[in-house]
Parts: C-alpha cells; structure tokens; sequence
C-alpha cells in the first residue's frame, strides 16, 4: 500500500531537496538496467521473473519522478507569486502607516 508523507523545509531548500530524491532515483535506474543486463540472455522462465520485478521497479520510479515533478511545479508556482505577495504586504502595511497616521491626527485634535 502507498501512503503520502508530508514534511516542511524552507523554500530555498526544495530544489536541493528535489535533487536529493532524483539522485536517489538515478541510483534505482542503474540498478534497474543491471538488472536488465543480468536477465539477458537467461532462461525464458528467469527472465519472465526479473521482467516482472524490473516493471515493478520501474513504476515505483515512476511515481517517484511524477512527485518530483509536482513538488518542483509547486515550487515554481510559489517562487513565482513571491513577488505579488510581497507587493500586497507592502501596500498593506502602507494602508496600516496610514490608517495609524489618521488615528494619531484625530487624537491630536482632540486635544
């Protein structure tokens, strides 16, 4: 059974992160072509079975790749809308300066 696991890490470390699980990904596709190479040329019964296993591998990479894919899109995603969300922060805390400018001319008229 498949499960997905979730944890943080800063946003300037998911490209590293992503790296991290492609290389561990090139290390299982080497492994799977050794496989590959070590079944040629065996018993049709032999290859059937390592056939079998090198497909299963194979789609265990897969899935890994498709997350690496959706991880680096997100990412993409969010670097990308870094500058709006700033910008909002910016005019939000220019609209708050303001608002406390008011309230402290109101109060001193008051006065």
């Amino acid at each position: 059974m498949r499960v997905n696991i979730t944890y943080s890490v800063e946003l300037d470390d998911v490209p590293s992160e992503v790296s991290r699980i492609l290389e561990e990904c090139e290390q299982n596709f080497r492994s799977i072509h050794g496989e590959l190479d070590h079944a040629i040329g065996r018993d049709p019964l032999t290859i059937i079975d390592k056939l079998n296993e090198i497909r299963i591998n194979l789609a265990k990479l897969d899935l890994k790749l498709g997350d690496s894919m959706e991880i680096l899109s997100g990412y993409v995603q969010t670097v990308s809308a870094k500058p709006e969300m700033e910008q909002g922060a910016i005019r939000e805390q220019e609209r708050l300066a303001a608002l406390a400018a008011q309230l402290g001319s109101e109060e001193d008229e008051e006065i």
